[in-house]
């Protein structure tokens, strides 16, 4: 007789600092799939079940963090972006398969890699074992019908690709570009909170410089910045080499993109993907129209960053 685990369909979701010890938030998924454009959906949908059920919270140490006894997919592969390039709507297409597990931007996953700016006595090994740990939380088989897992990351995680290729050296990673134009045109609609200045450590995204006096600054100068760093980070993997890594560019078009990825991952392609192509990224319920041609607020630096990059691809 199989034994369901009594932590079946239970994931963590948030790691937190508090009183110099670590406490990670759980999260009962029950049914739902984690399909939405963003994991902070999927936390505030079963978030507010959670609520009607119980007032309080499920929270734990993080040594429960390893006591996972249940079957889970190794992740098939990472997708690494600068932010609006049709990321969202790969991880969007890959998820209308019941076959694969989808992850978009997983808050916990970045507070795990960041957990070292809150306590500086974290180390690689502790990162390494906690975001592995978290990884196989969220991969776990809960239909038996799962056979690929995705994780797409945050856009600054290009800036922590040494330590994750060292954790994950056969994975592939996949990394998506687009002409900085078109990149900044989006956020001036809509600004990501990296291209917010004090939002996200500015160290971490090379501004250095840019901290609390920030918000006094030119914003769209300081999404240039971000995004020029962002393409001279990507010149620099390009230039160490990997069979395990593939660059695409957005302007090649969607459907190329999505062949793309299954090309290299080995992740077969189905109808539904290329039918979720037609409608907007972060709402399937949108038909997506073709952009009109934007204002270039990006900087000489960061244009020739993105010039250097493709032209070195």
């Amino acid at each position: 007789m199989n034994v369901v685990s009594p932590l079946a369909n239970w994931i963590p979701y948030r790691l937190e600092y508090i009183d110099q010890d670590w406490l990670v938030h759980w999260l009962y998924l029950g049914d739902k799939r984690m399909d939405d454009p963003f994991f902070d959906e999927t936390i505030r949908y079963c978030r507010s079940k959670q609520r009607r059920v119980s007032r309080f919270e499920s929270s734990s140490g993080a040594a429960l963090l390893k006591a996972n006894d249940m079957t889970a997919l190794k992740p098939k592969a990472f997708v690494f972006h600068v932010s609006r390039c049709g990321s969202t709507l790969l991880s969007q297409a890959f998820a209308q398969s019941e076959s694969c597990i989808s992850i978009s931007e997983a808050p916990l996953l970045d507070e795990i890699l960041r957990s070292n700016e809150h306590d500086p006595s974290v180390s690689n090994a502790q990162r390494e074992e906690w975001f592995k740990a978290a990884l196989s939380w969220m991969g776990q088989l809960r239909t038996g019908r799962e056979s690929s897992y995705i994780i797409k990351l945050d856009s600054w995680h290009i800036h922590f690709y040494g330590l994750l290729r060292e954790w994950f050296p056969e994975v592939p990673f996949f990394f998506l570009t687009r002409r900085p134009a078109e990149v900044l045109a989006s956020h001036k609609k809509m600004k990501g909170i990296h291209m917010v200045p004090g939002l996200v450590d500015p160290l971490l995204l090379k501004m250095k410089g840019w901290d609390g006096e920030a918000v006094k600054w030119d914003f769209n100068l300081f999404a240039a910045g971000v995004l020029m760093h962002y393409y001279t980070e990507l010149r620099g993997i390009l230039e160490l080499g990997s069979r395990f890594n593939r660059f695409f560019d957005y302007s090649e078009g969607a459907k190329e993109m999505l062949e793309s990825f299954s090309e290299f991952t080995g992740i077969e392609l189905e109808t539904k993907m290329y039918e979720r192509l037609k409608f907007h990224s972060k709402s399937a319920g949108l038909t997506f129209d073709t952009e009109p041609k934007v204002e270039d607020v990006s900087t000489v630096a960061c244009r020739e960053a993105y010039k250097e990059f493709i032209n070195a691809i």
